[in-house]
């Protein structure tokens, strides 16, 4: 088989790694202050809306002691702009200390599709070397699986200010409302410092906004279709079934995003679930419109790319250290080291990720992904995948490689 065509800009590559590889850690309300406290809240909300409009005032109100990390997520994302907007967002302002580090729980966003929580730090020493190393979150004694992803925390010597988003793979159950945050910090000089910031979730979750759309998209012969739009608070969720007559495995959509009534993007939120992908079926997660409550939705996709059904995996032998397979098309070197698979991609050649992370044992059963890491070298970038202890044979599957077969669609589908 030739290889597959590909003609990318190495800066539109650049791009999309660091935004794939981007580096995932493991993350009583006060009643004499309830009044004062929700007044001051208010006003704050007040410069809110007016952060894209005017960086300086965003700037300014990010100074603001329990607002740095909101106002971070606002800039980033219009979806949580309307959670504001609309009274969603629920304050907590419970506080915590521990060996001179006062941390405070300002607020949470909840939906059956995740939980994020913002919080600040207050410290009586330098924190510059304090480091987040997990937050553990429990309803009730029961912990919730996974860990979360961290937000950029924003620190000067004695303050951080940042939030811990937790993103459901199943609708959440809220049977109670009764939450408990445990962060674990380590500091070189202080060694681990555990916090515990219980709390309780006041307002009713909103209920998903679910639409079959059931619409088939033909691209260079394979065919997808959008079998349903989930709408929550948090971000809205795109579900595709692919055709089993495709000759080609669909591995990925990139720049997937809905187009609102005055033009504005409501872009791609986190990586899409693919743990059906080899059964035909993907979620695509964008920013939410779940406020809005438009007669259609016009959607884009950038690329949709594929590669030939039967060559979307490496197979190699952890015991002899061997690459038993790779398909045609793919000219990178590979090295099998303990349990860990690294490619070397030449720079000056199309460089590109390959996300592989999912793998099964040659008795079918799954081979468990442990991390990833992307190095440098003069010549190469090299990406290296970790897996559980394992020394027989594995398949490893390939979840991104940029061969675009088709680009630039546009999709309107009818809400009413």
């Amino acid at each position: 088989m030739s290889k597959l065509p590909i003609d990318v800009p190495k800066e539109k590559l650049q791009q999309v790694r660091m935004d794939m590889f981007r580096k995932v850690q493991r993350e009583k309300r006060t009643k004499k202050r309830t009044f004062s406290v929700a007044i001051v809240f208010l006003l704050c909300l007040s410069f809110l809306f007016s952060i894209r409009v005017s960086p300086t005032i965003a700037s300014h109100v990010a100074k603001i002691p329990g607002l740095e990390s909101l106002v971070s997520a606002v800039a980033r994302d219009e979806g949580i702009k309307d959670i504001v907007d609309n009274e969603y967002y629920e304050e907590i302002n419970v506080t915590k200390s521990k060996n001179g580090l006062s941390l405070t729980l300002q607020g949470v966003i909840a939906d059956h599709t995740g939980l994020v929580l913002f919080y600040d730090a207050n410290a009586s020493f330098d924190i510059l070397k304090l480091n987040l190393e997990e937050v553990q979150l429990f309803q009730g004694d029961e912990r919730i699986g996974g860990g979360g992803s961290f937000d950029g925390i924003t620190k000067n010597k004695t303050h951080i200010s940042s939030s811990v988003e937790y993103d459901f793979l199943e609708p959440f159950d809220y049977t109670s409302k009764d939450f408990k945050a445990v962060f674990h910090f380590n500091d070189k000089d202080k060694g681990n410092i555990e916090i515990t910031v219980p709390f309780t979730l006041q307002n009713e979750i909103a209920k998903e906004k679910i639409f079959t759309a059931n619409q088939t998209v033909n691209v260079g012969g394979q065919k997808f279709t959008i079998t349903q739009i989930r709408r929550s608070p948090l971000e809205m969720s795109l579900d595709i079934e692919v055709d089993e007559a495709n000759t080609m495995e669909i591995l990925s959509f990139d720049d997937i995003a809905v187009v609102m009534q005055d033009g504005e993007l409501r872009k791609s939120k986190r990586l899409p679930l693919s743990k059906n992908k080899r059964e035909g079926k993907f979620t695509l997660y964008l920013q939410s419109n779940y406020f809005h409550d438009p007669e259609s939705l016009k959607i884009i996709i950038g690329a949709v790319h594929a590669v030939p059904k039967g060559e979307d995996f490496i197979e190699v032998d952890f015991g002899t250290k061997e690459v038993l397979k790779k398909p045609d098309y793919f000219d990178w070197d590979i090295s099998v080291t303990q349990q860990d698979v690294s490619v070397a991609i030449n720079k000056r050649a199309q460089s590109r990720f390959l996300l592989l992370t999912d793998a099964v044992k040659e008795d079918g059963t799954g081979l468990e992904f442990k991390g990833a890491t992307v190095s440098q070298e003069e010549q190469y970038e090299i990406e290296t995948t970790q897996f559980e202890d394992y020394d027989g044979k594995a398949k490893i599957y390939i979840n991104y490689f940029f061969n675009p077969i088709g680009e630039n669609i546009e999709l309107n589908i009818p809400l009413q």
